[in-house]
């Protein structure tokens, strides 16, 4: 592995021949916009390194990832928060693209946005005492279509649920909706992590890529529709408009 880039809020370490990128944003790995391209610089760095035969993701601290950052969608005006969803969107279809073997190692609250992120992984461990969920419609902001169309590749027939309900999950239903493949002990999440990313990239890398491709050609798809690219304009709408603004300074209101 050449020597990776340096990037201020996550890193990058070589355990063998897999890859490991940690988020490291504060205390709760908050995506930004600076974060979500980071992200995908990383990705790309990794896929063209031809020592790297597989991509492991997990968080700096006790939380994953709480999602989307919200101080900065409300201290800047509606260009950001449509950049920002961009952004997302980018990274997330990035990831899921990805011709890697990648698994994320979901070692602490995986919330909304962060949900979403470790979604786009092929494979996902969560500690025993994390949780994990999209919780976007608890706060009231809505969301994008490619994100639904991840979940639903994710969840199946349960993504609706997973969705509507938005709640955050513990093990036992995390497994159950399909959010998660495994739950380990935190103390032996990072060694689990390896492991699987070790087996995956064990197998024939050309034939991993094509099984990937194929099975989510659909998901892609469905991603990219013109109707849905309509959709998101009222998404994004209704992110900026004043009432979910409200909503979201609310959610801020307990931390300051």
């Amino acid at each position: 592995m050449t020597n990776p880039p340096t990037f201020e809020r996550l890193r990058i370490e070589r355990r063998g021949r897999t890859a490991v990128v940690t988020l490291a944003n504060g205390k709760v790995n908050a995506l930004n916009r600076d974060v979500l391209g980071d992200l995908v610089s990383a990705v790309d760095f990794c896929e063209r390194d031809s020592d790297v035969a597989a991509l492991v993701l997990t968080g700096d601290g006790s939380v994953f990832s709480a999602g989307l950052d919200v101080t900065e969608v409300l201290a800047n005006d509606s260009g950001y928060t449509a950049g920002l969803l961009d952004d997302l969107a980018a990274v997330l279809i990035r990831i899921f693209s990805c011709p890697l073997p990648t698994v994320v190692a979901v070692n602490g609250s995986a919330i909304a946005g962060g949900c979403l992120l470790a979604c786009a992984f092929d494979t996902r461990l969560l500690a025993q005492e994390a949780r994990i969920g999209v919780t976007e419609l608890k706060v009231g902001v809505a969301f994008p279509v490619m994100t639904v169309e991840l979940l639903r590749h994710v969840c199946g027939p349960r993504a609706e649920q997973v969705m509507l309900n938005a709640a955050l999950l513990g093990a036992d239903e995390a497994l159950l909706s399909g959010l998660v493949h495994q739950v380990v002990p935190r103390s032996e999440l990072d060694d689990a992590a390896i492991a699987a990313a070790e087996h995956l990239g064990s197998l024939d890398a050309r034939a991993y890529a094509l099984a990937k491709e194929s099975s989510r050609r659909f998901a892609l798809s469905a991603m990219e529709d013109p109707a849905g690219r309509a959709l998101n304009g009222h998404v994004l709408d209704h992110w900026n408009d004043d009432r979910t603004r409200a909503n979201l300074e609310t959610l801020l209101a307990p931390r300051r």
